[in-house]
């Protein structure tokens, strides 16, 4: 098993005070994180158990752990590699627990293992979380689970997952009919239903209309729920919102038309208690639709293409920013919640004089980064990217065509070299495959095909080919690009999630129920994981419900949809000899999670570079836990 040099550990506390030295003033506020505890698993393997925990961003990088079976030891020395451990044989349902070591100073046990003794193959363990499945709606519509987010719900350290439930009368919002009411529902991962959010009829079913932001807004050691709402939305409680302008809502009113589009009644922004699901506040949603054909077209496909995204604008604490229209008008408008009130902080508009060349640089997904290594995050349209205050950063319509839209994109530190996180994104319109740095509308190259590219993805794929390589959907997609933008092979079987699975530090290619890994040089893949009786969500699009690093180490854990009745929660038991903390205390990473919901959901990405050649240590999180709520006197 691998373990971390002393060398190494030197290098890295000189690296913190270095990073901490050279930090402006204003950069060297820290980000809030969750205070989360070690989440350690231990799945079932032959006649023992595989055990994995997280390392926190919060501590040092050279802790050390003890695992104890019981009131049993288990490793001679404590361990300062990567955070997994094997119990060759053990009894079925061991008790579990770990240990910090700290100059030679033993802490205190961990919360018990999670035991998972169901396996898909040699790869992976799973289990199912149990749902309520809502009966049929009045127009028809039968209910399955959709996307799902996390957040830590009340405030004991671990995470609890947000579900939408889809009815199967959702539409596009370029598609006619009436659409069943769209629900979200809170779960525990053991399946304790912890409430339900109706969001009512007035607001339509679709995967353009609804992003829900979970997180911890205001630092109180508890998730919030964000989200969109209208009268005859019901809360956690099952009451209709009432606050603030729902003060004076008529919730009998159904303001749907007769194509079942809703483009008159109010419209609002609410906030929600995440382990009661009570309204907690409401606003008036901005931009107000106006004037429908102002958005494009007449008849209410434009006017409401949304997007969502959670992002530390100052630094330190998460707003929430919700935009609307990306085909023409673009705006985003980001809100905090603080001491029990929402405030707006600032809206950014392309209608605004001086803004008018981000009109249609929108894409069907947004992403969050620190663009300009600021310390503070930014947020990306695809093809625009708006700074933390509110202002237009940057734009490719000028460089490249005014119709900047696209489906994906992949936004990370994508060069050991350069600090600046990169952009990968294929277009529509202007018909191909594109790569700029985050704080330029200049691209490094771009591919113009003059076709449709719907799909592209950028990572990381084969440890003997380090460095991030590029490919996408369309007649440029049969073509993989290195970063210089060379032709070096042949597009892999999928253009769709990336994760980290196998231990190594490249990401293999997540596309429905699979999980495969790439070899460049042999041009073919080999199956790491088929989940059998689960099921992928989004039609065509292929997505898991979510991906996330959940529990045990840094790599991610995969949840798809079985039977409509139960998620399953899928997670690696393949060896890394690899440390780094957990991804979920990377803000970049973390905001990820609650912003791969928003419309075409696309697979998260840290804020620094993570590649077979990237250094080690890794640097250092520049974040702080807040106190758990359970913690709180």
């Amino acid at each position: 098993m691998h373990k971390t040099p002393s060398k190494l550990i030197a290098l890295g506390v000189f690296t913190l005070l270095l990073f901490t030295i050279a930090l402006p003033s204003s950069a060297l506020a820290r980000m809030q994180v969750e205070d989360l505890r070690r989440g350690l698993i231990a799945v079932r393997q032959d006649d023992g158990y595989y055990l994995s925990w997280r390392l926190l961003g919060t501590e040092p990088y050279e802790t050390g752990f003890n695992v104890y079976r019981d009131e049993t030891r288990l490793n001679e020395e404590p361990i300062t590699g990567a955070t997994l451990f094997l119990d060759a044989e053990a009894p079925l349902n061991s008790v579990y627990t770990v240990r910090t070591v700290h100059n030679g100073e033993e802490g205190n046990a961990s919360v018990p293992a999670r035991i998972i003794n169901l396996t898909e193959g040699p790869n992976a363990g799973y289990f199912d979380i149990p749902l309520q499945r809502p009966a049929n709606g009045v127009h028809g519509g039968s209910y399955s689970p959709n996307d799902a987010s996390v957040g830590d719900l009340n405030g004991d350290g671990h995470y609890e997952i947000v579900l939408m439930w889809n009815p199967s009368n959702a539409r596009d919002n370029s598609q006619r009919g009436h659409t069943d009411n769209v629900l979200l529902d809170a779960y525990t991962l053991e399946g304790e239903h912890l409430w339900r959010i109706d969001l009512g009829p007035n607001i339509r079913a679709g995967a353009h209309y609804t992003q829900f932001m979970v997180y911890d807004f205001d630092g109180n050691g508890r998730a919030e729920i964000m989200v969109k709402t209208a009268p005859g939305t019901r809360d956690g409680t099952g009451a209709f919102i009432g606050k603030g302008p729902a003060a004076d809502a008529d919730h009998e009113a159904d303001y749907r038309n007769n194509a079942g589009y809703v483009l008159e009644g109010p419209e609002y922004l609410s906030v929600f208690d995440g382990l009661t699901g009570a309204e907690l506040d409401t606003v008036n949603y901005i931009p107000a639709r106006g004037n429908v054909s102002d958005w494009g077209d007449g008849y209410g496909n434009r006017v409401d293409r949304f997007n969502a995204a959670v992002a530390y604008l100052d630094g330190e604490r998460p707003s929430g920013v919700f935009q609307r229209g990306y085909y023409t008008r673009l705006a985003m408008v980001a809100w905090d919640w603080r001491d029990g009130e929402l405030t707006h902080r600032w809206t950014f508009d392309s209608d605004t004089p001086g803004n008018r060349s981000y009109r249609g640089q929108g894409n069907h997904s947004v992403t969050v980064v620190d663009a300009n290594n600021n310390g503070r995050h930014d947020i990306v349209t695809g093809a625009a990217v708006i700074a933390s205050d509110g202002t237009g950063m940057t734009n490719v319509s000028e460089t490249i065509s005014r119709d900047g839209h696209g489906d994906a994109n992949h936004v990370t530190q994508m060069s050991k070299d350069d600090p600046i996180p990169y952009v990968y994104m294929p277009f529509e319109g202007a018909g191909g495959l594109a790569l700029r740095p985050a704080n330029s509308p200049q691209y490094l190259w771009y591919h113009h095909r003059g076709v449709d590219h719907g799909r592209g993805v950028g990572a990381e794929l084969d440890p003997e080919n380090p460095g991030f390589h590029f490919w996408g959907s369309g007649e440029a997609g049969s073509n993989l690009y290195n970063f210089a933008g060379e032709r070096v092979g042949d597009s892999p079987n999928s253009v769709n999630h990336v994760i980290w699975w196998n231990g190594e530090l490249s990401r293999e290619l997540l596309n429905s129920n699979t999980i495969d890994q790439w070899s460049i040089s042999r041009n073919e893949a080999t199956r790491l994981l088929t989940a059998e009786g689960a099921s992928s969500i989004n039609g065509t699009k292929a997505n898991p419900n979510l991906q996330v690093d959940l529990f045990g180490d840094w790599r991610e854990e995969v949840i798809f949809n079985h039977n409509n009745t139960h998620l399953r929660v899928y997670t690696t038991t393949m060896p890394t000899e690899y440390r780094l903390p957990t991804l979920m205390h990377d803000p970049v990473y973390r905001v990820a999670i609650a912003w791969q919901n928003s419309s075409y959901n696309q697979p998260p990405h840290p804020g620094y570079y993570i590649a077979t050649d990237m250094d080690f240590p890794p640097p250092p999180l520049n974040v702080k836990a807040v106190t758990r709520y359970q913690d709180r006197e």
